[in-house]
């Protein structure tokens, strides 16, 4: 490589860890190397990686904080008081998740947003994306709704510190990731999935993500673990029936909800997905990464 294209080398990689730093950023977490350089949208090997965050370093555009990497000009949040009410949560996602699971329609839970990113408070609740077979999904989810509800495990209007968010579900067949996760992409969406906790079945789980092709475009260095082949439905044609009863009155439903017409609302409601994000916040989280990214 000529010293003019491994300088344009090394530069692209300042920029996307500039670019990565500055998402986060956005939630006051820093990050560590492993999970910096797994979500980093360029190939590079770790070698150059470190070196080219020391060199942000002494141009004092990135600092190590309690060992983890962040943008030398923004604030953070201690998180160490709240570290054993955040392993308090991940661990009773386990406990639920491995309840969940043994349902049989269920292949994976996943805990995603501010459990998993790491930006809690005392209030947070535990956000889950539940995969389960095809023609599974409105059943599982009326169940779940109304089992966790009994149980006053369910967040309400009223309560929702330590209690379950069911607002994605998705069968095995998968989604178009760049379509139907999101109404603004960049750049959520890839990190977004990345820092989800698979608290139940992980392979499956990585298993929908690594067969991305928009996923994996954008992750060049991130290590997908080894999973086995997809599981799919059962082939018991009335409870195919059912779910489709369900799929029709949820979809209903959804669209009689004023809030489902809000105008950052991002919906879907298919055979296959269940996203509903009635004021979903991607084009604000771009918005803030953006004016973040230009004061570097």
């Amino acid at each position: 490589m000529s010293l003019n294209r491994a300088a344009q080398k090394e530069r692209a990689v300042r920029e996307a860890i500039l670019n990565l730093l500055s998402y986060y950023a956005i939630w006051k977490v820093p990050i560590e190397f492993d999970r910096l350089y797994d979500g980093l949208q360029i190939r590079a090997g770790q070698l150059m990686v470190r070196k080219q965050l020391d060199t942000l370093i002494r141009q004092k555009k990135v600092r190590l904080i309690d060992g983890r990497y962040g943008l030398a000009k923004q604030s953070y949040s201690s998180q160490r008081k709240l570290q054993p009410h955040h392993t308090k949560l991940i661990r009773k996602a386990r406990r639920w998740g491995r309840a969940i699971g043994a349902l049989p329609f269920v292949k994976a839970v996943v805990v995603v947003n501010s459990v998993a990113i790491g930006n809690i408070h005392q209030d947070s609740d535990i956000d889950l994306f539940i995969i389960t077979s095809p023609n599974r999904i409105f059943i599982t989810k009326g169940f779940l709704m109304y089992t966790l509800k009994l149980l006053r495990q369910l967040e309400d209007q009223y309560t929702s510190a330590g209690r379950f968010s069911l607002g994605m579900f998705l069968t095995t067949k998968g989604a178009k990731m760049e379509r139907d996760m999101m109404k603004v992409n960049e750049p959520h969406l890839v990190n977004w999935l990345i820092t989800a906790v698979p608290v139940y079945g992980a392979p499956l789980w990585y298993d929908v993500l690594r067969s991305s092709d928009y996923l994996s475009s954008r992750l060049p260095n991130y290590s997908w673990p080894k999973a086995p082949n997809r599981i799919y439905g059962l082939g018991w044609s009335w409870i195919d029936k059912l779910d489709e009863i369900g799929y029709k009155r949820h979809l209903k439903h959804t669209a009689s909800q004023a809030k489902s017409h809000h105008p950052d609302a991002f919906i879907r409601v298919r055979p296959d997905i269940i996203n509903l994000h009635h004021k979903g916040t991607s084009a604000q989280i771009a918005e803030k990464w953006l004016k973040i990214r230009t004061t570097i």
